[in-house]
């Protein structure tokens, strides 16, 4: 599993995109998300995907109250 060691800069956060994901996972696109968060551009949020490298693993413990 991935160990952050630092907070994220990016204007997207692991648990809105796991959340996204399982509300559209078979046309989810940088481009939709970007169109139902307020202030995200799809420019950002690639780089989010870029840029975390976030596992599946990740992601799942994201939505895990």
């Amino acid at each position: 599993m991935r160990v952050i060691t630092k907070e994220t800069t990016a204007n997207c956060a692991p648990e809105i995109y796991a959340h996204y994901l399982l509300s559209d996972p078979m046309y989810a696109t940088c481009t939709s998300l970007s169109q139902i968060m307020d202030g995200v551009s799809h420019d950002s949020v690639n780089r989010f995907l870029l840029r975390e490298n976030y596992t599946p693993k990740d992601l799942l413990k994201g939505t895990r109250g």
